[in-house]
């Protein structure tokens, strides 16, 4: 007969029955389950009752909950910062809750079901066993770096004497998640199971190791063996010289990656290696001492904001609560270029039933085969099945003709950048009689007011502005003109969200937001290439600001004739006060257009690298080139992308300071460690970027003069955040 015994919590829940108790996490009123000094409390509370349990074979822990634990309680976290002798105490407090752990002497192991990240892998990682469901929402990570820390309880010591060392380097220093089949093949999980026998296969691993290990700590004790799969490669990993060769090699890519804008990783790195060289306990002190000094930067105080930045914009309801989302269950897609394609492929990767259409078989078809490459891509990465592939590409359906778009109740339209082709196509989706269709165009530049300048219904039209490659770029644009409903936005916000995008709610105008920042952005590097600076200059200037490519390689990726079509819209729109440069049409009218042609300015091709010097052929100067001051060069592009973004707020465009700096981080590459560009701009002061916009127009032309916007915060002595 069983035997059972329940304590009862509004954190954690203890119960024990046949010898093996069942640790359940489950935070009150919360979504999810997260760290924080009272659950520790609750935990450590616990595991002293499981200490006094007269015939205790191990433990289980699990959650009630759609995830396992996501992490530390941020909100606390950030209380932290400016209380270091609280914060050294939570540390000492986490590391001593793991201890614990490994010290009761019997079993314990944890059963993974959904999100287990940051501190709840480091609970699964205290664990003997860690036993995950085969759910595709199951993932595991130590994502502590996104933040600007490090992992804070034990994680940079235990995970790599669980896993190999590139494994666990490869996931400490860029937060990489794994999911259950991937962790299962480097030795993070023991078992990969279906949910609904989760519970009751960590039970049964308690009972084998409880017989196979009788003496946990002489077995299995963290602190007296390193422990890995290989055993001897471990030790020799952790000896000189080929401990020093791995992380100098580890070092070189870190820099490479971050251009030492994120000391994060470096720091983890050091804590790695010193619990390598000195021990277990002795790399604990160094992680704890490193996760209090990192917490304190700047760099993390702007990537938490950032955080809840984010997570505000995901929850935003934009319009009224009592609005309904239209229930999307076809899709429509129009255009199965590079955009559209890569927009099916998405949506049917999130279950949607996609119909796709194209004007010829040919079309049609190139776009089906991307599609299709793309599920096999992720077939070969194995983070799909091939019988998932299969079921992901049976959702998608071609067409040449408006055949079932009828029964679609969001249409997205990725064509060619024609204003008359695009009203045409959508007469042709309103003459399907459907009245409730939602009609979004994936425009980058066309006011979507425009688009439905003839329409029946201008309440169904949005603009839905991905960005390239779909699958990979985060941002979602929405734009909503004067007349589209709230439905339609609630609509294209549940869509955009479900595909997994973070969305900004824009204006519309020529170009939007992103369109006119990042065409501010280019604008002036064609400028300053113009007057004579080298594209090697001007490129590296700003990625060492901290964008992932310069402006003039972005050109080539984004290829010239597309940059430079966004460019006359922007131009004719904002003439009265935006000066262009003859310099990059000059180089689009050589045929240049980027790396889809090999022909940019960057050289294409197996040997090839570096600048394309024939590129200065049809540029003042030539190929002799004065490159001026990298402080000039930065302060001229970076502050003409804020200068735009202020008058994309004094417009009325972008509707706050948040969504302008999600929308550059997130669409643009904007750099994440400076917080966003207001944000930046508070740091460097408004009326310090007043005064050096004026200097700069002074000199180079009246579109750096600062907006007026600008100007007023200046004289009031305001910021875009409170202080």
């Amino acid at each position: 007969m069983k035997k059972s015994k329940e304590i009862d919590d509004q954190m954690v829940s203890l119960r024990v029955e046949d010898g093996i108790g069942y640790i359940c996490i489950d935070v009150a009123n919360e979504s999810v389950n997260t760290l924080s000094p009272a659950m520790s409390g609750r935990m450590d509370e616990i595991l002293e009752d499981l200490r006094r349990e007269p015939k205790l074979v191990g433990a289980v822990i699990h959650s009630a909950k759609k995830d396992f634990i996501v992490g530390f309680d941020i909100k606390e976290l950030k209380r932290y910062t400016q209380n270091p002798e609280g914060l050294d105490a939570l540390v000492s407090q986490g590391h001593a809750l793991m201890g614990k752990f490994e010290s009761l002497g019997v079993p314990f192991v944890s059963a993974i079901h959904g999100n287990c990240l940051g501190g709840g892998l480091e609970v699964a990682l205290a664990c003997d066993a860690r036993i995950a469901s085969d759910s595709p929402k199951t993932k595991l990570g130590l994502p502590e770096v996104m933040l600007g820390v490090i992992p804070g309880a034990g994680g940079t010591q235990r995970l790599p004497r669980i896993v190999d060392l590139q494994v666990a380097l490869d996931m400490i220093l860029t937060g990489k998640q794994l999911n259950a089949r991937k962790a299962k093949r480097v030795g993070l999980v023991d078992e990969v199971v279906h949910p609904s026998i989760l519970l009751e296969v960590a039970a049964q691993k308690v009972r084998e190791l409880s017989k196979e290990h009788k003496e946990r700590d002489k077995a299995l004790d963290f602190r007296s063996v390193v422990r890995d799969p290989t055993g001897a490669a471990m030790k020799l990993v952790a000896s000189t010289p080929a401990r020093t060769l791995v992380f100098s090699k580890a070092r070189e890519q870190v820099l490479k990656k971050t251009g030492g804008h994120y000391p994060a990783p470096l720091k983890a790195l050091e804590v790695i290696e010193v619990g390598l060289a000195d021990g277990f306990e002795a790399g604990l002190k160094a992680e704890s001492k490193a996760f209090v000094e990192l917490l304190k930067t700047e760099v993390a105080q702007n990537l938490i904001n950032l955080f809840f930045m984010k997570n505000e914009i995901d929850k935003d309801p934009v319009v009224p609560a009592k609005v309904e989302a239209t229930k999307v269950e076809r899709l429509g897609v129009l255009g199965a270029g590079l955009m559209g394609a890569g927009i099916v492929q998405l949506a049917a990767y999130k279950g949607y039933n996609v119909r796709l259409k194209d004007r010829d078989h040919d079309g049609l078809g190139w776009g089906l085969n991307y599609t299709n490459g793309l599920f096999q891509k992720q077939v070969k990465r194995k983070s799909l099945s091939h019988a998932e592939a299969d079921i992901c590409m049976g959702r998608v359906s071609g067409t040449t003709t408006y055949d079932g778009f009828e029964r679609c109740e969001l249409i997205v339209e990725a064509v060619f950048e024609d204003l008359e082709l695009k009203q045409a196509i959508l007469k042709d989706i309103e003459s399907l009689g459907n009245s409730e269709t939602i009609f979004a165009s994936n425009t980058s530049t066309i006011p979507i007011s425009k688009i439905a300048e003839h329409a029946q219904r201008p309440e169904n039209v949005i603009g839905m502005h991905f960005f390239s490659p779909v699958h990979k770029m985060p941002l979602l644009e929405i734009i909503r003109t004067s007349k589209t409903s709230d439905r339609a936005i609630a609509t294209t916000l549940k869509v955009g969200r479900d595909m997994g995008k973070t969305c900004i709610v824009v204006g519309d105008g020529p170009g939007f937001f992103t369109s006119r920042v990042i065409g501010s952005y280019i604008n002036e590097a064609g400028w300053i290439l113009q007057e004579g600076a080298s594209v090697e200059a001007i490129d590296r200037t700003m990625e060492k600001f901290g964008f992932p490519v310069g402006p003039l390689k972005l050109m080539d990726e984004v290829g010239i004739d597309v940059g430079q079509k966004a460019a006359k819209v922007l131009g004719e729109a904002f003439k009265h006060r935006l000066d262009q440069p003859t310099a990059l049409q000059a180089i689009a009218d050589e045929g240049r257009k980027g790396r889809k042609n090999g022909k940019g300015f960057y050289l294409y091709g197996e040997d090839s690298k570096g600048v394309d010097t024939s590129v200065y052929d049809k540029l003042p100067g030539g190929k002799k080139r004065v490159d001026p001051e990298t402080e000039e060069i930065r302060d001229r592009i970076w502050l003409a992308m804020l200068n735009e973004c202020a008058y994309c707020l004094e417009e009325s465009i972008a509707s706050s300071p948040r969504d302008i700096d999600i929308g550059v981080i997130f669409g643009l590459g904007f750099p994440p460690f400076r917080g966003g560009i207001c944000r930046y701009a508070d740091t460097v002061g408004i009326r310090n970027v007043v005064e050096r916009l004026n200097r700069l127009a002074d000199k180079h032309g009246r579109r750096l003069r600062p907006a007026q916007i600008l100007v007023d915060m200046a004289e009031k002595q305001q910021s875009f955040y409170a202080r």
